[in-house]
C-alpha cells in the first residue's frame, strides 16, 4: 500500500468536554485527524479544542443551536464536508463513542489500513452499550478504563457503516450515521467494535435527555424514536443483577460478548 492512509474524524459536539478529554487523545496517537462540528457549546469545550489543536483537530466548524437537537442540521454539515474533504478515509465520530478493532489486536486505523489493503471500502461496527453501576457517577473520570458493564445493542444486523473512503460513491446527502447506501459498497466481512458511553452518571442522564427537544424535521424523519418518552424513573441505570448485562474484565478485553442481543435501550427495559 503506497504512502501512509490520510484518515479524519468528524465529530459534532454539544458540550462534551468530558468526552473529548478521553477521546481526542486516542485518536492523535493514531495519526486520525479531527474536524470538530461544534453546536454552539457552553461547557469547557472550547478549551479543550485549545488543548488538541493541530493534533488531531485541523478545523472546528461552528454550527448554529436552534433550541433543540438537530441531526439533520448535524449530517448536512458532514456529508458536506466529506464531499470536499481530501482524506482517504472518513470515520462518522460521535463523541461518547470508542471505536476498536473487534478483538483489540489492532488500533482503529491499522484496522481500516487493513481493510483498505485488502480492497475493501467500507467498515460496519457492533455497538456496544456501557452502563454506570446505580449512584455512580463517572463524569471527569476515565470511563473508557473503569466503566465495565455492557449490554450488546443490535436492534438490526449491519447498521453502523461508520468508517468508509471518501471516494465511495454515495448517493448525495443521504447518510445518517448508519448504513451507506452506495453502488460500489465492499463491505469489510468483519464486524468491529463500537464502544457507546451514552450515560456517565444520574445527573448526567437527567441533565442530557429530561426536556430534550428534537428537531422536527428529524421527527418526521422517525429518527429518535428510542428517545421521546424519558422520565427520571425509566433513566435509572439498570440493578446489578439485570438480565442481558456483561461486565469486562478492563479496557484490554480481547472481545466483548455477543450473545443475547438487545433490541432495545436499557431505559426501555422492565425495571
Amino acid at each position: 500500500m503506497p504512502g501512509r492512509l490520510s484518515i479524519c474524524a468528524i465529530i459534532a459536539v454539544r458540550n462534551e468536554a468530558d468526552y473529548l478529554k478521553i477521546l481526542l487523545p486516542r485518536l492523535a496517537a493514531q495519526d486520525i485527524e479531527v474536524i470538530i462540528i461544534d453546536n454552539e457549546s457552553t461547557d469547557a469545550s472550547s478549551e479543550i479544542y485549545d488543548d488538541f489543536l493541530c493534533n488531531p483537530i485541523i478545523r472546528i466548524i461552528s454550527l448554529p443551536y436552534r433550541n433543540f437537537f438537530s441531526l439533520t442540521d448535524q449530517m448536512e454539515c458532514k456529508n458536506q464536508l466529506m464531499d470536499r474533504l481530501p482524506h482517504d478515509w472518513i470515520i462518522h465520530h460521535d463523541a461518547d463513542e470508542i471505536m476498536e478493532n473487534r478483538d483489540n489486536s489492532y488500533t482503529l486505523r491499522q484496522t481500516i489500513e487493513e481493510a483498505d489493503d485488502q480492497g475493501f471500502n467500507c467498515l460496519n461496527f457492533d455497538e456496544f452499550v456501557f452502563v454506570p453501576e446505580p449512584g455512580s457517577n463517572y463524569e471527569g473520570r476515565d470511563y473508557y478504563a473503569h466503566m465495565h458493564r455492557y449490554y450488546f445493542f443490535s436492534p438490526e444486523s449491519n447498521r453502523l457503516h461508520r468508517a468508509f473512503r471518501r471516494d465511495l460513491e454515495r448517493f448525495p446527502n443521504n447518510y445518517n450515521g448508519h448504513r451507506i447506501a452506495a453502488k460500489d459498497l465492499r463491505l469489510f466481512p468483519v464486524n468491529h467494535t463500537l464502544r457507546h458511553y451514552i450515560l456517565l452518571s444520574d445527573e448526567h442522564a437527567r441533565r442530557k435527555y429530561l426536556g430534550r427537544r428534537f428537531d422536527p424535521i428529524d421527527l418526521e424523519k422517525g429518527w429518535h424514536g428510542n428517545r421521546l418518552s424519558f422520565s427520571e424513573e425509566n433513566l435509572l441505570f439498570p440493578s446489578l443483577k439485570a438480565t442481558g448485562l456483561f461486565r469486562s474484565n478492563g479496557y484490554a478485553v480481547r472481545e466483548l460478548c455477543r450473545d443475547a442481543p438487545q433490541s432495545t435501550h436499557f431505559w426501555e427495559w422492565d425495571k
